[in-house]
């Protein structure tokens, strides 16, 4: 009887070890999955509801303007009213007669837009004898959050016009999804590069890896309110942003890192493999821009492997953790990608943290302050006369040591 109580004992330990066995290697192997996707965010709103049955407060998405061909533009502004939850589309042709045209916004859209025949130029990779920097983290359609902070902070004046002279003014990636203006964000920004221009300054929207997933017809992370919009229109959200709208023309001329005097801006990093691989900031910008243009013709498999493998500068995350494909950087290994492109620092959005800071001795500049909760207060990185300064959205500046 005692050797079968004892029998019986052994069993019961076996078998809980190995279901706490299981847990952990299913929990490991999660934690694992998270770590090496390239979207994954602690701050994701996710919507568990049925998208169906959500009825917004009234609202306009738009205008999207559609290439019909080189003298005809098409326009939509889609209309939402909560009374009956109905949506319905407005649509206007558009004669345009010379290389650019300016359009007024149609009933009580008081923006003008601006819009350019054929293809969008492309900035420079690298500046020199820039005196007065602004860098932005992650946006993620956060447009009231992002206004505030330009407004307080002096880059733009009451009217939403450029007021930061021959300023700089770069953005990190992801004005794309989670929030719910990412339109009006990108007619920002987009309003704000050629003023800045005008008035011989610059401001540089580099694309992250949420501006590529939903280019590339990947929108599992776009909010609700579009979820909803498009699900009751019949109508693929990236198909707003092809190379045959406005936005999607401007979208594809865009570089995705920039060298500003001896700073070095990007989305999520530049890992050791880039420089093992030879790629120059030129060829970085050329391929992906290359991936995501109309006439690309290369397969997944391809593109994953030449141009979105885990170590590239969209998706990386090894300054703060590491992942199934890669560790943290080291600072052998730092040191190596700074010298290749002869940069003493890096900026970064894509991870998040709780208030901009120095890593990696300093050089490491992490940026990406989640904009949109209340427990978090947004911040911006200024660069002026050699110094660093967090500014928030009352207009306040923090030394950074």
């Amino acid at each position: 009887m005692y050797r079968r109580v004892k029998f019986y004992k052994y069993v019961i330990v076996l078998f809980l070890a190995i279901i706490n066995l299981w847990s952990f290697n299913v929990e490991a192997q999660e934690k694992k999955n998270e770590l090496g996707s390239g979207a994954f965010s602690s701050y994701d709103k996710v919507f568990n509801g049925n998208i169906q049955d959500l009825n917004l407060a009234d609202y306009s998405d738009g205008p999207h303007f559609f290439w019909l061909d080189d003298k005809t533009v098409k326009s939509w502004y889609i209309n939402h009213k909560k009374e009956g939850n109905t949506i319905d589309i407005r649509e206007k042709k558009i004669k345009i007669k010379g290389d650019s045209v300016v359009i007024k916004g149609q009933k009580g859209d008081k923006n003008k837009y601006w819009l350019r025949k054929g293809k969008y130029p492309v900035q420079s990779d690298e500046y020199s004898g820039v005196t007065k920097l602004l860098a932005i983290g992650d946006v993620h359609g956060e447009y009231d959050a992002l206004v505030e902070l330009l407004r307080n902070i002096g880059v733009i004046n009451k009217d939403l016009d450029w007021n930061w002279g021959d300023g700089h003014l770069v953005f990190v990636g992801d004005i794309f999804d989670r929030g719910d203006k990412v339109t009006e964000s990108l007619y920002l920004i987009k309003k704000l590069q050629r003023q800045a221009n005008e008035n011989k300054g610059k401001l540089h929207l580099l694309l992250g890896n949420h501006e590529i997933m939903v280019l590339m017809n990947d929108s599992r992370y776009v909010a609700p309110k579009y979820k909803n919009m498009c699900q009751r229109l019949m109508f693929n959200y990236p198909r707003f942003f092809k190379a045959d709208t406005e936005l999607g023309k401007w979208l594809r001329s865009l570089n995705s890192v920039v060298k500003i005097n001896d700073l070095l801006f990007v989305h999520g990093g530049l890992s050791p493999d880039l420089v093992d691989r030879g790629l120059s900031l030129e060829q970085i910008n050329n391929d992906i821009r290359k991936s995501i243009s109309a006439d690309n013709k290369m397969t997944h498999e391809k593109l994953m492997r030449s141009i979105y493998f885990p170590e590239n500068p969209l998706w990386y995350r090894g300054y703060l953790m590491k992942s199934r494909s890669y560790s943290i950087i080291t600072n052998e290994e730092l040191t190596k990608v700074l010298t290749y492109y002869n940069v003493n620092r890096i900026f970064i959005g894509h991870t998040e943290v709780e208030s901009i800071h120095f890593l990696h001795e300093g050089k490491v500049v992490a940026i990406n302050v989640p904009m949109g909760y209340s427990e978090i207060e947004p911040q911006v990185v200024l660069i002026e006369d050699g110094k660093y300064y967090r500014c928030f959205s009352d207009g306040r500046r923090e030394l950074i040591e």
